[in-house]
């Protein structure tokens, strides 16, 4: 039987240790086949992490960059085995299986968003384990704080994926990229994801990240950012996640493209006893505002 402690979803905050990149570098590099990030530095800090369960008022998009929300998935229900199956290994197309679970998302993330029009970021869906689990997947959990999306590569992004998916887009004054997250394994997971609030992150802390994917792939060649420690940092998780659940957060907003909505990384939480190995899944969109 799982045990929890007394503290897991009743505390208002537990004490942990998050991984930030402390490389003195003013840029850095990370292979998709070494996510130990041998080839800088990285550094454990103990961290405060909120209990966002408990936040009043709750966390949202425009505020600090995320929010958690209700939401049933038939694919994640129905389809589980064959959703793993499909993302094991990287893929440069979009599966159907990506597509229908994407799918399922849009009216969620424009009724909580506003945006106008949403499409899914083409071929972004990636299903992760920790390294505990049964399973394993061509992506492990996040190994330090960071955030997945930089200003400079947004429209090449954007551009990417109207030209694969062949949509036609109204003008548009604003673009959002959106980041959605949901476990695909029992509660309570071993390797959970906190996420920070991206008004307490200074821009002048960012790091520039390349991550280089597979060969020849379309990710052969991702920018992103790292963050090094800072004491102000607030940091959120939602403890006990289950699958009708997802986190939602940005990734990108042109409204303030510099801002680090919303940094994020896995953390081992102390609190839970006898968890279960973390199974993930993200899947990434684009919104478009008048």
């Amino acid at each position: 039987m799982l045990e929890f402690s007394d503290s897991v979803g009743r505390n208002e905050s537990i004490k942990a240790q998050i991984d930030y990149v402390s490389s003195p570098s003013d840029s850095l590099s990370i292979s998709y086949k070494d996510r130990n990030a041998d080839a800088f530095e990285v550094k454990r800090y103990d961290v405060e992490i909120r209990n966002g369960r408990l936040m009043r008022p709750c966390p949202t998009i425009e505020r600090e960059g995320f929010m958690l929300a209700t939401h049933t998935s038939e694919v994640v229900q129905s389809r589980r085995s064959e959703l793993i199956e499909e993302n094991t290994l990287p893929r440069d197309d979009m599966a159907a299986i990506n597509s229908d679970y994407a799918n399922e998302l849009i009216p969620l993330i424009k009724s909580l968003t506003g945006a106008r029009d949403i499409i899914p970021q083409f071929g972004t869906t990636q299903v992760r384990f920790s390294n505990r689990a049964a399973h394993r997947s061509w992506m492990g959990t996040s190994a330090f704080a960071h955030m997945d999306f930089a200003s400079t590569q947004v429209e090449k992004l954007i551009e990417q994926t109207i030209a694969l998916t062949g949509v036609e887009i109204a003008p548009y004054n604003r673009q959002m990229l959106i980041q959605t997250w949901r476990v695909i394994t029992d509660p309570p997971q071993d390797m959970p994801l906190t996420i920070c609030d991206g008004r307490t992150v200074a821009g002048n802390m960012m790091i520039p990240l390349d991550f280089h994917g597979p060969e020849g792939s379309r990710n052969e060649l991702v920018q992103s950012r790292v963050c090094r420690y800072d004491a102000s940092h607030q940091w959120s998780y939602f403890p006990a996640m289950t699958s009708d659940e997802v986190l939602i957060f940005k990734g990108f907003d042109s409204a303030c493209p510099e801002a680090m909505n919303a940094m994020h990384t896995a953390f081992d939480d102390p609190t839970v006893v006898d968890a279960i190995p973390r199974g993930s899944i993200e899947c990434r969109f684009i919104a478009f505002f008048d």
